[in-house]
């Protein structure tokens, strides 16, 4: 893994260094599917995690002998279907995991769960979604959020959703941290798109020090913001354009897509975790294959740290 001007490259040798970290205990809702017993089954051998699977305990261990995958280093707790989210959260309460990951349960349920005050995981922040993803030819590794929860978020939600990338840049181990503000034009045109002019007035707000040592920067295209020859044709400059860190996109349409297409069409690496809440929230697709998932629990695991 290099590292040049803060930023990284290689996402599997960057989430890698989790195994040096020791164990942390993570509970696992409705673990049914191969992709999610298969990633849990590979971060507990690695020393990852130490994984409680939570769910009805005949089908998952019938599930896991069906896929040939061992739960030899697992636990598997015993709960009633109409009691998994519920258990799981208990868990995170008492203290008995530091942190979750969905299996095949809905995430709005999940995350309706999650949002209930007596469970205290909610905290001052908003919930979104960070995701880890790598330009396919250069290795080069960026954060994107939100494509996963915050489907319009408003400017003062986008704050948050700033706020947690942020930090998750930080604790990843970006040496200089570089926002661009996603928008389909570079320029601010009264009357602006509310995209453009979110762009512009993050810009400002970070200039009080909301958000510590990072550079945010905007509104870019997506080309602009990640490859500095096309930032270059468009006349734009800064230490954000081309070679921005952390992407934040105005809607979840724009992250999902980008996302799709990250990992659909061009088969990279990637991985997601929900920040704002007391601890990281592994929250995969249920289409997701063991990979992205394996990764995102080590993801989940290095923000621990």
């Amino acid at each position: 893994m290099k590292e040049n001007n803060g930023d990284l490259y290689d996402m599997h040798s960057l989430l890698d260094k989790a195994k040096c970290l020791g164990p942390r205990k993570m509970v696992v809702a409705a673990p049914y599917d191969r992709a999610t017993i298969k990633s849990v089954s590979i971060a507990g051998r690695e020393g990852v995690i130490e994984a409680v699977l939570i769910g009805n305990e005949k089908r998952i261990r019938e599930n896991a002998s069906r896929f040939e995958i061992q739960l030899d280093s697992l636990s598997v707790v015993h709960t009633q279907e109409e009691d998994v989210l519920d258990r799981s959260a208990s868990m995170l309460l008492e203290g008995k995991a530091g942190f979750i990951m969905k299996g095949m349960v809905g995430t709005g349920s999940f995350i309706h769960v999650l949002l209930d005050p007596g469970w205290k995981i909610r905290t001052g922040r908003i919930l979104s979604h960070v995701g880890m993803l790598e330009i396919t030819e250069t290795k080069r590794i960026f954060l994107m959020s939100d494509g996963a929860l915050n489907i319009l978020p408003n400017f003062t939600r986008k704050i948050h959703i700033v706020a947690n990338a942020v930090e998750a840049a930080g604790k990843t181990g970006f040496g200089c941290i570089k926002v661009a503000m996603l928008a389909a034009v570079e320029k601010i045109k009264l009357p602006a798109m509310p995209a453009t002019l979110d762009a512009f007035l993050m810009k400002k707000y970070a200039e009080t020090g909301y958000f510590g040592e990072c550079e945010i920067d905007g509104p870019f295209a997506l080309d602009n913001a990640l490859e500095p020859e096309s930032a270059r044709a468009k006349g734009l400059s800064g230490k954000v354009a081309g070679f921005a860190n952390i992407l934040i996109v105005p809607n979840i349409e724009t992250g999902n897509a980008i996302w799709k297409s990250s990992t659909c069409l061009q088969g990279g690496n990637a991985a997601g975790v929900v920040l704002g809440g007391s601890c990281p929230i592994v929250l995969p697709s249920r289409s997701d294959d063991y990979k992205t998932k394996l990764l995102s629990i080590k993801f989940a695991r290095l923000l621990m740290n």
